[in-house]
């Protein structure tokens, strides 16, 4: 039996923006603490959502008699208040961690365009490349770029406890300049979206190349590619199941040493074509 301990055996990963049970994020989460025994803490801006989340993944674990652990934390990834008190918790030894590592950061949270310039709850999926002005591309980029850096550097001394640490950055194949540059025209709109998931792509390559000497030399920092799922973030009109995107969390949170650092990897259309995991073009 492994030990329930969260210093020993037992490995925990903290996802960001994962309280919605809709959502890729908490099916990863339900997914790593069913099949992989992780303890997990939920996280996202509302402590209200937070609570809720972790009561809805707590029932989901009860019924399927799993003994992993499920603990909330309240984080806006754009707030360095929020995230320095995120630490802080994380750190203690009354803590979700009982001062001990993190073993996985999944940093989930985004968004697909500005509040109120389209994406989540709007008949626009995302904004427009020739709608979208330089406020929006800052917008975009500080929650998708600037905050999965902020959020991993303050979190890197607890990665650094960890014997075999993994960072999982959620990208799209939507960055892969690669894929972009052979689309029609048509295909080829939310600049914004896009564009931050291309910057992701590059700090996960420097991540994965540099974050080596302050944590692990076994260090794992990938980006994921989930495909397009049906969620709220793209008001449900995805072709993949929230599990079948989650696969790819689940598989770079769990790599083994010899695994792969440093890609973007996917195991949907048209980069693969049996689920099996694969990089894809940056």
């Amino acid at each position: 039996m492994p030990s329930t301990s969260l210093n020993t055996a037992v490995r925990t990963a903290l996802i960001t923006g994962s309280t919605d049970p809709q959502a890729i994020g908490f099916t990863a989460a339900r997914l790593l603490a069913l099949e992989h025994n992780f303890n997990i803490v939920l996280s996202g801006r509302r402590g209200e959502a937070v609570d809720q989340a972790v009561k809805k993944l707590s029932s989901d674990l009860d019924s399927a008699s799993s003994s992993a652990k499920v603990f909330g934390l309240v984080l806006n990834v754009d707030d360095k208040a929020s995230i320095d008190s995120a630490v802080d918790q994380l750190s203690s030894a009354t803590g979700p961690l009982s001062g001990g590592a993190l073993d996985v950061l999944i940093n989930n949270a985004g968004v697909g365009a500005p509040p109120g310039r389209g994406g989540k709850g709007t008949n626009n999926m995302f904004l427009q490349t020739e709608l979208t002005t330089a406020e929006d591309m800052v917008s975009v980029l500080t929650t998708n770029v600037a905050a999965p850096v902020a959020v991993t550097n303050a979190l890197l001394p607890l990665l650094a406890k960890s014997d075999r640490p993994r960072i999982v950055n959620i990208s799209s194949a939507r960055g892969s300049i690669a894929f972009g540059s052979g689309l029609e025209p048509a295909r080829t709109g939310a600049m914004v979206y896009n564009t931050s998931k291309t910057a992701l792509n590059m700090v996960t390559l420097m991540q994965s190349k540099n974050l080596v000497q302050h944590t692990k030399t076994n260090l794992k920092v990938n980006a994921a590619s989930p495909g397009h799922v049906k969620t709220p973030f793209n008001n449900f009109t995805g072709l993949r199941t929230l599990e079948q995107g989650a696969a790819v969390y689940v598989h770079l949170a769990t790599l083994d040493d010899d695994g792969p650092s440093g890609q973007l990897i996917g195991n949907h259309a048209p980069f693969s074509s049996d689920g099996e995991f694969v990089q894809i073009p940056w």
